[in-house]
């Protein structure tokens, strides 16, 4: 008896990958957009090295305020509106960044950025899956090589306003407008959540358990790192390598460079080597490049140990959240959302972690918590259970 006819396979969701693509880029141009004019912000309110630790301890605030919540309000009321909400939020307060007249309206702001920031990554992440199932076949790094494009741009941007002298509320409220214009663009192809409207859509806030623990440590690492980066990565050129308010900026694209290189070709490297060998050479390669920008305090050395930094965090974080959704496959959102709120913790933490040794000790022997914690990602790849 022949097997009933099931028609043409359904399409893979093209429109839906492109606005996904342009949700990273987006968020990953607001956000290099404050990563690139920290030195301009600091210097404007007369913040010491401690103060503007003070400040980001916002930043950790406001994840706090969200990861907990964010992975079960995906599964209740799915991740296509938590997306746009998050977004909203996002640019609002990175516009706002621009007019915080002191430091504890700045910590504040900072609080609210980091809320929307966490909402939209867990979201977008979540559509990423969506995706990926679709089309049968690894693209979620792509989505992140698509975050660090945006990073390039935005830190180029903020590099050359820097360089051209123009005004940070002038260039973070232009910023904030024309990303939200394209964002709300973005938002009219993002799929709808099969499982939105499941009736037990689980916990609204459950801890990674299980295999999910590992994973989240090695997020813990990478994030911690970037969150270094991002917001002490042109402060570090700038003061300790005298590199110039420009330079310092464009540190932040080298950097940014580097991360879309490897999350380029991470869906094909993975798959050829596997997730504990892929870790692993991704941990040893950015221990290096941490190792050479510290060890070597000139601009030239800075540069090439953070184009080493981004090529070797560039896929870890795809990796993860890859690693998560497959561990459990029925609830993708809450699963990338927990092992995100111990990786988040590393991003938000790092920071003020830096800005604290530096004000007791000095930036440069802050800034060798980058090597260490690769060093400790490469220890903890091994025990990543495969999937």
């Amino acid at each position: 008896m022949a097997a009933p006819d099931r028609g043409p396979a359904p399409a893979p969701p093209r429109r839906a990958r492109v606005a996904v693509c342009a949700v990273f880029f987006l968020t990953g141009a607001a956000f290099a957009t404050w990563a690139a004019r920290v030195p301009a912000v600091r210097e404007g309110l007369g913040l010491s090295a401690g103060q503007l630790a003070v400040a980001l301890v916002g930043l950790s605030g406001g994840a706090f305020l969200g990861l907990p919540l964010v992975g079960g309000l995906v599964a209740r009321h799915g991740s296509r509106p938590v997306l746009c909400t998050g977004m909203a939020a996002y640019l609002v307060a990175l516009a706002g960044l621009a007019f915080a007249p002191n430091l504890p309206l700045l910590t504040l702001t900072l609080a609210v950025f980091a809320c929307g920031n966490t909402a939209v990554d867990v979201a977008m992440n979540t559509q990423g899956v969506m995706v990926e199932r679709a089309y049968g076949r690894a693209v979620l790094g792509g989505f992140h090589a698509m975050f660090s494009l945006g990073g390039i741009t935005g830190a180029l941007a903020g590099s050359l306003a820097a360089a051209k002298g123009v005004g940070v509320a002038a260039h973070f409220t232009v910023t904030a407008l024309v990303l939200c214009a394209a964002a709300g663009v973005a938002a009219l192809a993002l799929l709808p959540d099969e499982r939105a409207a499941a009736e037990d859509p689980g916990p609204l806030f459950a801890l990674p358990g299980g295999a999910l623990w590992v994973p989240g440590l090695v997020a813990f690492c990478a994030l911690m790192g970037e969150g270094v980066m991002n917001d002490w990565g042109a402060v570090y050129l700038h003061d300790v390598t005298g590199a110039s308010p420009g330079a310092a900026g464009a540190g932040f694209a080298v950097f940014s460079a580097g991360m879309v290189i490897g999350r380029l070709s991470s869906d094909r490297i993975r798959a050829r080597a596997g997730t504990v060998r892929f870790t692993l050479g991704c941990a040893l390669v950015a221990a290096l490049g941490g190792a050479v920008s510290v060890s070597v305090p000139v601009p030239g050395a800075g540069f090439a140990g953070y184009a080493l930094l981004g090529l070797g965090m560039a896929s870890v974080i795809p990796v993860v959240f890859g690693h998560a959704a497959r561990v459990r496959p029925e609830r993708p959102g809450p699963a990338i959302a927990a092992v995100s709120a111990v990786g988040y913790v590393g991003f938000l933490a790092g920071p003020p972690l830096i800005g604290g040794i530096a004000e007791a000790a000095h930036l440069r022997v802050a800034m060798l918590v980058l090597p260490a914690l690769m060093v400790t990602m490469a220890l903890l790849a091994p025990r990543l259970r495969r999937v």
